[in-house]
């Protein structure tokens, strides 16, 4: 009777992996499985996933390969090399216990055969393992040593393209770089990531992969220092790359640091619907201010021949103003204070840093700890003075990282300072989202209480306070 057997093939980015193509493998396991009269009852492929120490994708197919074998499903397993099966010591264990424990027997079509259940099959066995550990070790450090090579070179990095690149990353594709200097733009002006999402789809824009924008795609997109011509190298910038930039450096600090902020909405959910919902405090608690409409009355009967929609403190104890009134107030004086003469002055921030040269003062900090390292391998600072020099070297460098948080109020402000007469006109063109983010950017709005029962606008009672 012809004993039974299992191929496994598997695919993959090293060297061997691409002289042995999935269709080779088969071809040669076909023979090998005829040679030694075995009939083949299982296939099993893995394609394209590693078999290294490194590697920690699942491999479906071999776990199914093990199950099988110890449900006595075949006598024989087939694969090209034992590299094929596996390169992790542990998982030739496994095939040990197999051999030993199931009578399960190994053949293999392009490097000689042993039998595990013999003490020296099985030490051949663990010094292939180690052998292909070892080699699999080997090519991750030439890949990362490759890969750091290129970074410190400028070079491109490798990877799924970048959208407003080519695929060799070292040219703009016109049409997406134009986009992604529209988006910074709107980013900038306040324009929210789903609106710029669904815009990008409205015009059939695709993503790298065919696909759709999402808001945390486009969130992601314009967080990436290669658009500002920066090379990365495990996730430090540590240089200008040989590609084009489409973005500025300071514009890329200034998306990271808006993208970023832990006070930015990160849901769709309960989207401010109001100029100063969320925005406005409330004078006497400090809580939050929210809107909400008086229409009806508790019997159903109308109340309010037109409804009246107040803001009030969330608590909604302390205070209470007609929301129109209050939004008209406030718009109305931020024109009046950006038809002043000086209000080109606001485009210039003053407390904007100096990005530029605190790039290169970061840099040469962590120059300083790699050469603090040095010197303690060659023993000319113990480890207190190591830790001393990391820990202000560190703390330095969180300072740098926290002050280029820094969002210029230029772009938002621009088009309503430049607009002259026209600008309620512009103000009414822009979105909510827009209106706000120029609220957010010159005033403080705090609601006072008090006034009940009065039927016209007190405006004492909504304090402004420019920033």
């Amino acid at each position: 009777m012809r004993l039974r057997a299992a191929k496994y093939r598997r695919i993959s980015s090293d060297r061997e992996g691409r002289e042995l193509g999935i269709d080779r493998q088969d071809e040669q396991l076909d023979d090998l499985a005829e040679r030694l009269d075995l009939v083949i009852v299982g296939d099993y492929v893995d394609n394209d996933i590693g078999a290294s120490a490194k590697s920690r994708k699942p491999r479906p197919d071999y776990n199914r390969l093990l199950a099988d074998a110890r449900a006595g499903k075949f006598e024989y397993i087939l694969a090209a090399t034992t590299g094929r099966l596996t390169r992790r010591p542990r998982e030739h264990e496994d095939l040990i216990d197999l051999a030993v424990q199931h009578g399960t027997r190994f053949a293999y079509s392009r490097s000689p055969s042993f039998d595990l259940n013999t003490a020296q099959g099985r030490r051949v066995a663990r010094t292939l393992a180690a052998q292909d550990a070892g080699e699999s070790e080997e090519i991750a450090e030439r890949v990362v040593d490759a890969a750091r090579q290129r970074a410190m070179r400028g070079g491109n990095h490798g990877g799924r393209r970048c959208f407003g690149y080519t695929k060799d990353g070292l040219h703009l594709e016109p049409a997406e770089a134009a986009e992604v200097e529209r988006l910074a733009d709107e980013l900038l002006r306040g324009t929210p990531l789903a609106a710029l999402a669904k815009d990008l789809n409205s015009r059939g824009v695709k993503t790298t992969s065919g696909g759709q924008f999402t808001p945390t795609t486009v969130r992601d997109l314009m967080r990436i220092p290669r658009l500002a011509g920066l090379r990365v190298y495990r996730g430090e910038v540590v240089g200008e790359g040989n590609w084009p930039a489409i973005l500025g450096v300071e514009q890329h600090h200034a998306l990271v640091a808006l993208l970023t902020d832990p006070a930015r909405r990160t849901t769709t959910g309960n989207r401010a619907a109001y100029l100063l919902s969320g925005l406005a405090r409330c004078a006497a608690c400090g809580g939050s201010i929210t809107s909400f409409g008086i229409k009806t009355s508790r019997d159903g009967k109308k109340r309010l021949s037109t409804p009246r929609h107040l803001y009030r403190c969330r608590s909604g104890a302390c205070v209470a103003r007609r929301r129109d009134w209050v939004d008209t107030y406030v718009s109305q004086s931020i024109f009046d204070r950006l038809r002043q003469p000086d209000a080109v002055e606001l485009l210039v921030d003053r407390s904007r840093p100096d990005s530029t040269a605190l790039q290169d003062e970061a840099h040469a900090l962590r120059v300083q700890l790699d050469e603090a390292a040095a010197l303690f391998a060659r023993r000319r600072i113990d480890s207190r003075q190591l830790d001393i020099i990391t820990k202000g070297v560190n703390e330095r460098l969180a300072e740098i990282h926290e002050i280029r948080q820094h969002v210029s109020r230029a772009p938002i402000l621009r088009d309503l300072v430049e607009a002259g007469e026209r600008i309620e006109e512009v103000w009414e063109g822009m979105t909510l989202d827009r209106q706000r983010a120029v609220v957010q950017c010159l005033i403080e709005v705090k609601l006072h209480p008090g006034g009940g029962g009065r039927r016209t606008f007190d405006p004492t009672k909504v304090q402004i306070n420019w920033i």
